[in-house]
């Protein structure tokens, strides 16, 4: 297809308004982006916008109007950011402003009485003084108070529709909200997320008060590690002090029985953490902009919250702050490496069509966070494409590097980026992958069984090496499947092996547990795994196997259990079929099948720092030729093949008859 019909796969950049405006300026950055192929931006309010240009204000909306204006004549996009700056909920602290009683709250233990309190948590603002720390930092708004939530609607929302609702559904085509979080920034330490009528939805959960005190217990899911996962402290290694365990609080009667009453109040708490959020917040803003003819964007706070993805018409993920990197296994481990899956899979089993990340942020070299070059950026674009990603967002354009702007955030990836001169090569290339990945499906033979907000990196590490496709399928979706012929079925997806972490499958209610009995009955796979081993050699998983299903919680006869990645690995290659085999360096190479208006394509990118040669043979596919939508090179050698760092390539497949 000509690029020029591609227009609709642009990349969306964040556009952050950061100084002073003008109209002129406005319009010949606009100009400039259209010119490097670039059709649509995200309008974000940003630190350095001055006072007189106040955020909502008639001022900052003339300049809002004459962007969208400007957009409508050029063919262009905009989608609206719904904060300034971020996280996302208070409208600029104007929420908190209109009712104190409005701010995050938090609960608050005093021996053996409990409080609820303000959280004393900001958000980062746009105007002098208003960062992190400062005086006047925004005040953040309780995001499990409905009334909160609508009063933020009514501040920011409807504004933007008065002002220009004549362009919403076409020009405007999303509201775009950016990790909400409950506490808010830098709040109080000694507090766990709450918020008026939670304790009679712990009690009807399950709970009671005096289960209370577990919550402030080590081990709890608590505000720093659950609900701040991506705040700039973390590092992003595994904190084995945050639950992973799934939750579904309809069956807790084997917890109970085992007298484990302080995790069960922990699981409860969590789940009743979680509806109230997706009820207050992200189903109000998704009501909001369809009601209103656009689609919700944007992402949760954390890299696995699968669960909230469900209300967005366009689900999203962001890479911040180099937790998913190339270097030392960041790639496929920790529980930054699933949010490309993350968003990709919740998209294909809920039939959502774009899926996309906010992609870039703070992911400079080590070095030099303001260094991110064509290298940089094909890298992590090929980590997203491979992974079903179809919507980019790119974190960002500076409108002004004036001072010390530049040094808000970085690196700067547009105008003032030094690759901008050739960025129309990589705005196609955008462009071509994002068409590719849209109105197709993947060929995933294998599931990994996923709750709310865990995501097994570990079942997944073994899956990537080996080439073998998959996709998180989140429990709650398991009533939606088809069980037929030893396949687990959904949308346009057809399983014949089903994972999950032990943990993840005991966590089931006992309908959907009988589900997947069904599957393995009609010759379906269930393998079941204990996550502490997997990762591990067989020598180390023999040590601890006897901790393995010490209560039989598992029948060997539905599933089979697995001890190491070894034999995880036999036993999904001995229930799939194989369209290709690979040899040689495989360790980095990554692959997707996936069918295109009825052709069969493979993506493959090398995610390593070095170079590697793969050797390919026919399996039920034979490959027949080789593109780069980059450099659009082609080849038709494709049985020995050497793959650069950051390059990605697109093959072209056809049904092996011999094998049929």
């Amino acid at each position: 297809m000509e690029i020029e019909a591609l227009k609709e796969f642009t990349p969306i950049p964040f556009w952050f308004w950061n100084d002073y405006l003008s109209e002129e300026e406005i319009l010949r950055q606009m100009k400039e982006m259209k010119d490097k192929g670039v059709y649509g931006f995200v309008i974000h309010p940003r630190k350095g916008l001055p006072k007189e240009i106040e955020y909502l204000s008639a001022e900052y909306f003339h300049y809002v109007r004459f962007a969208v204006q400007k957009a409508k004549e050029m063919d262009m996009k905009v989608v609206l950011y719904d904060e300034a700056m971020y996280p996302s909920g208070s409208a600029h602290g104007e929420v908190v402003k209109a009712d104190p009683s409005f701010a995050s709250k938090g609960l608050l233990k005093n021996g053996d009485s409990y409080e609820l309190v303000p959280s004393g948590g900001t958000i980062r603002g746009v105007h002098p003084g208003e960062d992190d720390g400062e005086e006047n930092a925004p005040k953040s708004a309780d995001l499990l108070n409905p009334k909160a939530v609508a009063k933020f609607i009514e501040i920011t929302h409807e504004k933007y529709y008065s002002e220009l609702s004549e362009y919403f559904g076409d020009t405007i085509i999303a509201f775009f909200t950016d990790e909400p979080n409950i506490l808010g920034r830098n709040s109080r330490e000694d507090v766990i997320p709450w918020s008026e009528g939670l304790l009679e939805e712990f009690k009807s959960a399950g709970g009671t008060e005096e289960e209370l005190k577990y919550l402030f217990e080590s081990g709890c899911v608590d505000k720093s590690e659950a609900f701040n996962a991506k705040s700039e402290d973390i590092d992003g290694s595994d904190n084995p002090n945050v639950s992973n365990k799934s939750v579904n609080i309809s069956d807790n009667s084997m917890t109970v029985e085992n007298g484990n009453r302080a995790f069960l109040a922990k699981r409860i708490y969590k789940q009743v953490i979680h509806e109230r959020l997706a009820n207050s917040y992200y189903k109000q803003l998704s009501d909001w902009c369809v009601s209103h003819g656009i689609e919700l964007t944007g992402h949760p706070e954390k890299s696995t919250d699968i669960g909230y993805l469900k209300y967005f018409q366009r689900p999203c993920q962001d890479i911040v702050w180099r937790f998913v990197e190339p270097e030392d296994g960041h790639a496929i481990e920790g529980e930054h490496s699933t949010m490309g899956k993350c968003s990709s899979d919740s998209a294909r089993h809920r039939g959502k069509r774009r899926n996309g990340n906010e992609c870039f942020g703070c992911c400079g070299e080590r070095q030099d966070p303001k260094l991110f070059t064509e290298q940089d950026m094909r890298w992590y674009l090929n980590w997203l494409f491979v992974r079903g990603v179809n919507l980019v967002y790119p974190h960002a354009f500076y409108y002004s590097i004036r001072e010390d702007r530049g040094d808000e955030r970085p690196p700067e990836v547009g105008l003032n980026n030094p690759f901008w001169p050739q960025y129309r090569k990589m705005s196609d290339f955008i462009k071509r992958m994002c068409y590719l990945n849209t109105d197709s499906y993947n060929c995933a033979q294998v599931a990994i069984l996923c709750g709310a907000d865990t995501l097994s990196w570990k079942i997944a590490k073994p899956l990537f090496t080996n080439q073998i496709e998959f996709n998180y399928l989140e429990a709650e979706l398991l009533p939606e499947c088809k069980i037929a012929d030893g396949k687990i079925s959904i949308a346009a997806q057809k399983y014949s092996v089903l994972i999950a972490e032990q943990e993840e499958y005991e966590s089931l209610n006992e309908s959907d547990k009988n589900l997947l009995k069904e599957f393995a009955k009609s010759g379906g796979k269930l393998l079941i795994a204990c996550g502490k081993l997997l990762n591990s050699s067989a020598s180390e998983a023999a040590s601890v196997n006897g901790e393995l299903y010490a209560n039989n919680a598992i029948n060997e006869d539905d599933a089979v259990t697995v001890r190491n990645d070894q034999e995880l690995v036999k036993h999904v290659l001995e229930n799939v079929r194989r369209g290709l085999y690979f040899s040689g360096d495989t360790d980095d190479l990554r692959c997707s099948h996936i069918v295109k208006d009825g052709k069969d394509i493979l993506i493959l990118t090398n995610e390593g720092m070095e170079p590697i040669t793969v050797n390919i043979r026919s399996g039920e596919f034979r490959a027949v030729s080789l593109w780069n939508p980059y450099t659009l090179e082609s080849r038709t050698d494709v049985e020995n093949i050497t793959i650069e760092p950051c390059n990605l390539w697109i093959m072209e497949l056809e049904e092996n008859v011999i094998c049929h």
